[in-house]
């Protein structure tokens, strides 16, 4: 069996991992200049690594990343962080908190005693409720998708206080967007094995994960630059053709964009699938990385500082002082800040604008520094998959219609993270596997 795996980002990567320890021959297309998809890294001549995208691993909420790390030799090389928080109010009070332990914002004392005893009994029957084992699986969350959003469930269970002071700055941070637009079976399974998260990284950034997935499969099988133009069938095998040539092969992997892979398979797809594919939410994204030559603030006692408060559009979900979270992302004695903004203020902001944003939030968060040494904008019309009311069920629906031999893979079929990607991208390699047994 010959498979192309079209896709080079964390889910492309562990299925040419999956493939490669199986002996399955394969090719790799990526598009970009080099693999990662939202986890590369951009290494910069004066010494700083920007993530470009994710910033941690979550250890035993990402259980399939881990064992793979573990498989290969690689678990030893994650430097761990414990993610110091401090929440920022409207009024600048901070309160304290640790981003990998949902128990410490019980003591924010703008909670009441009402509003903690309510956090802790819908703990308690979050915990005795039947959830996914997995956040990240898709169709784990499937089974418990309804028509009902976040913020919705969060008031109504945990209260308007907790809902501004506990479940909107962790959501902001990760996703980014209003609350009303995610659904519910991710944050209820995440809340529900909260005690299992363990912060880390590699000393490289998250993109080195990639990397290790590829170590020892042969230069000749990856092709970067080289995006897919069309996929056609020729009897029983499918011909894979990009700029200068094509190959054939006995199967496919696509773990692109959830519409890159509709259009790429078209012509192959009933219109219910097609349009299964293109009711994926993406959402624009932006974060903004301020680098110090000279750390203005080394003695601050947060890694993290959450803005909130009581209601309103915040630009910022976030700023995180990367030399804290990853020293060896920055140089000796530098400091570069991430400020993770929020969807709805994006629109109407242009990219000098936020950049200047990004610089005042900083001063604002951290105290008044000198003048950065460099100002990095990403940004993204189409950043980050948004799980709405009902979308894993519309996504899980999208594998038994595809054609035999077809599989996908990516962030979409979840929650966008890096264990939905390596879980799907590994899933999709072994479905291959399956199908190949039961062909011989």
């Amino acid at each position: 069996m010959k498979v192309a795996i079209i896709g080079g980002g964390p889910a492309g990567c562990a299925a040419a991992y999956t493939l490669q320890k199986n002996n399955i021959d394969f090719e790799l297309f990526e598009a970009a200049d080099e693999v990662g998809g939202r986890t590369k890294q951009l290494h910069r001549d004066d010494g700083y690594n920007l993530g470009t995208g994710a910033l941690f691993l979550m250890g035993g909420i990402y259980p399939r990343t881990m064992a793979l790390l573990r498989e290969m030799g690689r678990k030893k090389q994650l430097v761990p962080w414990t993610g110091a928080s401090e929440l920022m109010d409207d009024d600048r009070s901070r309160y304290p908190v640790r981003l990998d332990s949902f128990l410490s914002f019980i003591k924010v004392p703008t909670l009441g005693l009402r509003d903690k005893l309510r956090i802790i009994g819908t703990g308690l029957r979050l915990f005795f409720t039947p959830s996914a084992r997995n956040p990240f699986d898709g169709s784990q969350l499937a089974r418990y998708d309804g028509d009902e959003n976040l913020e919705d469930w969060s008031r109504a269970n945990l209260g308007d206080k907790a809902f501004e002071y506990v479940m909107r700055p962790i959501m902001d941070f990760l996703y980014a967007v209003p609350l009303r637009e995610l659904s519910t079976p991710f944050p209820k399974a995440l809340m529900k094995q909260g005690h299992k998260i363990a912060l880390s990284s590699p000393e490289g950034g998250i993109g080195q994960i990639n990397e290790w997935f590829l170590d020892n499969v042969s230069p000749d099988r990856i092709h970067v630059s080289t995006p897919v133009e069309g996929l056609t069938r020729e009897d029983q095998k499918w011909r894979v053709s990009y700029s200068g040539g094509s190959i054939l092969v006995d199967s496919l992997i696509i773990a692109t964009e959830a519409f890159i892979a509709a259009n790429l398979l078209k012509a192959h797809l009933s219109e219910d699938a097609y349009s299964r594919l293109m009711s994926t939410h993406y959402t624009e994204y932006a974060h903004v990385v301020v680098g110090y030559d000279e750390d203005p603030w080394p003695d601050y006692p947060s890694d993290i500082v959450l803005p909130v408060g009581e209601g309103g559009v915040r630009n910022v979900g976030a700023m995180v002082l990367h030399g804290r979270r990853l020293p060896a992302s920055v140089p000796n004695r530098a400091q570069m800040v991430g400020v993770y903004f929020n969807t709805p203020p994006l629109k109407d902001m242009s990219d000098d604008d936020i950049k200047e944003e990004a610089v005042k939030q900083v001063n604002a968060a951290f105290g008044q520094a000198q003048k950065p040494s460099f100002v990095h904008l990403f940004r993204y019309k189409k950043g980050l998959t948004i799980a709405k009311p009902g979308h894993y069920e519309i996504l899980n629906k999208v594998h038994s219609l595809l054609p035999k031999g077809v599989e996908l893979a990516g962030d979409y079929f979840s929650q966008a993270g890096v264990e939905a990607a390596v879980h799907s991208g590994e899933k999709a390699a072994k479905n291959l596997l399956r199908y190949r047994a039961q062909e011989f």
